[in-house]
């Protein structure tokens, strides 16, 4: 047993080592083919370990399997000790989760006492082609011709691993629920999907004192196009008087995005993000210099805990730059920012490299919001209500 332990350990750091020569060689600007007597003794030993494994090691010679295993190793086991879960290492871009096609059932859900509330149904997918509703609340799922797996016996981890069980696209899922009290089967597929950028959900009218609601679902692809597009024709009229941005469940994305659809809608001069480095230093800021596209009277913007990253950096601005007003949950909190090294075998490390500020609206001072989130001026309770849909808010005045 202690030969196997001595065995583990050295292994660990034959993972560490390969990870370090790794990251000094292609990522810390240190030339492959700098002489190795300008090398640091810690960085030659580094050398010395990988070329050890790879050349005299009786299970070497396999330099891509030592590459891989090793940046996994290193990064993740660093990162860990970092407390930070925004890098890490993927042999290949599509690993990075930055598309926002994908493959499956094409609907987001929450799972709320026993059941799965769908909260988004994407266009041009199985569900939306079956008639799958937001609001649908899916009480039991059939695989083929599996017993019926009942929701509420099982936790949301086990519902998930369920829900991607099944090895073969053509095997059939049967989910029963409700819609309004009524019960409901909807048969699906799992099939190619693409994200709705931006979902309209209510559009400005007399009725409804000419307000516009939209859901921004991501800060991946484009939205701001997305949203231009939908604002462009009612604002032409004259009929938006009241906007209100969706960002429940807005993970985030571009730092970029962010800053462009800011600038649909906020005064000249309003900061919209800083990044700062580890010493401090401002690396990167964006202020609007021009008019805004789009001046509209009255701004609302509703987060929960799951608004993060571009999203916050978004709000921020908006809070600064506008009349907007911010109700639902505190936001997630992550105030840092990424970039990515790609390698020339494909793959890619994802690392943390700066800070994020955004303006103080009670202040001239920028803030960064990181580990504390983004208070909301009107706070909302987490309960079914609050989840029913983003245009509902009549009783409580939004």
């Amino acid at each position: 047993m202690e030969q196997e332990k001595k065995k583990t350990k050295f292994g660990m750091s034959i993972v560490v080592s390969s990870i370090l020569f790794l990251a000094i060689g292609l990522g810390s600007g240190y030339a492959i083919s700098k002489a190795v007597n300008g090398l640091k003794p810690e960085e030659k030993k580094l050398i010395d370990e990988y070329r050890l494994l790879k050349e005299d090691w009786l299970y070497g010679n396999e330099s891509q399997y030592l590459s891989d295993l090793a940046a996994k190793g290193l990064i993740s086991n660093v990162a860990l000790d970092k407390n930070d879960p925004y890098t890490f290492y993927t042999s290949t871009t599509a690993e990075q989760g930055l598309s926002t096609d994908g493959k499956g059932f094409g609907f987001s859900s929450h799972y709320y006492d026993g059941g799965l509330y769908v909260s988004e149904v994407f266009t041009d997918s199985t569900a939306y082609r079956a008639g799958l509703k937001e609001g649908d609340v899916l009480m039991s799922l059939k695989i083929d011709e599996e017993e019926t797996y009942l929701f509420q016996e099982h936790s949301l981890s086990e519902i998930n691993q369920k829900l991607s069980s099944a090895t073969s696209d053509d095997s059939t899922y049967l989910f029963e629920g409700y819609r309004k009290g009524n019960k409901i089967s909807i048969s699906l597929k799992r099939g190619a999907y693409s994200e709705n950028l931006i979902s309209i959900i209510e559009k400005p009218s007399a009725e409804n004192g000419k307000t516009m609601v939209l859901k921004v679902n991501t800060f991946l692809g484009n939205p701001t196009s997305a949203l231009d597009g939908c604002l462009k024709d009612s604002y032409s009229e004259g009929q938006i008087q009241t906007l209100i941005l969706d960002l429940r469940g807005n993970g985030g994305g571009y730092v970029s995005q962010a800053c462009e659809m800011a600038e649909l809608f906020v005064k000249k001069g309003t900061l919209i993000y800083q990044l700062r480095d580890k010493n401090d230093k401002i690396v990167e800021e964006e202020t609007q210099t021009k008019a805004p596209k789009y001046e509209i009277p009255n701004f609302k913007i509703i987060l929960d805990h799951y608004t993060a990253s571009a999203s916050e950096i978004f709000t921020l601005a908006m809070l600064k730059g506008t009349s907007c007003k911010t109700y639902g949950l505190t936001s997630y909190g992550k105030g840092i920012a990424q970039s990515f090294k790609t390698f020339s075998d494909g793959s890619v490390i994802r690392y943390t490299y700066a800070k994020v500020y955004g303006p103080d609206k009670n202040s001239e001072d920028p803030i960064c919001i990181h580990g504390v989130g983004i208070q909301p001026d009107v706070a909302f309770t987490f309960d079914y209500s609050f989840l029913s849909s983003a245009m509902d808010f009549s009783s409580i005045g939004i």
